[in-house]
């Protein structure tokens, strides 16, 4: 099942993944498609016939045109938001990329994906945007802070400069995120809990049901049961179905529970 989303929103989070550079090369490219499939048209429509049909038609088939648009469907494919990986419509090669979910997308980004849900990439963006508006007011503490020629006991520069690298560290592990978004679908799940997942357990011991939904490390609320996959609730339901039982470690001591139910 893929997720909900435009194809302008589709386009709109891709672009926010993308490096500055990338994103002044291949993002006219690939708007270019979107314009042509249509803006507001659900990206999960998009069928591979779609794909080729635009590359006969619309392209020159060299294999450098097609690499913003390459990048464009796999990132869609990652997270979900096309029904399938539609890159090989594309016909650049078997090893184009594009593998959705598992440990495919895992492997294709290097062993560095982090999984999250769609609610979860929005806020890493927004998180992201404030960041980046922080950027002008550093700026101008050290145009000030410089202003003193004395640069050998210049507390204030110090510490302009320290905040700078702490912003900057802040913004590459945010961008980072986004580059290596993977959002695993339901169907890609077959009923075992995952990212996304909200899951019923039953304590062996005391009869008593619990519910929680698992996000990613940036999404954890306790207030509305969104606990993270690195729990040890997390850790211990993951690819897990209905009917299993397992052991959490809680500092109390290990704890036995039945998964009741598993959705999405």
């Amino acid at each position: 099942m893929a997720e909900s989303v435009t194809a302008s929103e589709a386009l709109r989070h891709f672009e926010g993944s993308l490096e500055p550079e990338k994103a002044e090369e291949g993002l006219p490219a690939v708007s270019a498609f979107i314009a042509w499939f249509g803006q507001d048209r659900p990206v999960s429509d998009l069928l591979g016939a779609n794909v080729a049909e635009y590359v006969k038609t619309r392209t020159d088939g060299e294999p450098a045109s097609l690499e913003p648009l390459r990048a464009f469907l796999a990132y869609c494919s990652r997270l979900a938001f096309t029904s399938d990986n539609l890159v090989p419509a594309l016909g650049v090669g078997p090893q184009a990329g594009g593998a959705r979910g598992g440990r495919g997308a895992n492997a294709e980004l290097g062993g560095a994906a982090f999984y999250v849900t769609l609610e979860g990439l929005r806020h890493i963006e927004e998180q992201l945007a404030m960041e980046k508006e922080k950027r002008p007011l550093i700026a101008q503490k050290l145009h000030d802070a410089m202003a003193d020629k004395d640069f050998r006991e210049n507390a204030p520069l110090d510490a302009a400069r320290d905040e700078q690298g702490q912003l900057e560290a802040r913004i590459r592990d945010l961008e980072n995120r986004l580059r290596n978004a993977v959002i695993i679908d339901e169907d890609a799940k077959g009923g075992r809990a995952n990212v996304g997942s909200t899951v019923v357990l039953v304590n062996l011991a005391t009869n008593r049901e619990q519910t929680f939904k698992l996000v990613s490390a940036t999404e954890v609320n306790p207030a509305e049961g969104k606990i993270s996959i690195q729990s040890p609730v997390g850790t211990s339901v993951m690819n897990r179905g209905a009917g299993e039982e397992v052991t959490v470690d809680a500092p109390s001591g290990p704890v036995m529970f039945r998964i009741v139910d598993v959705q999405g």
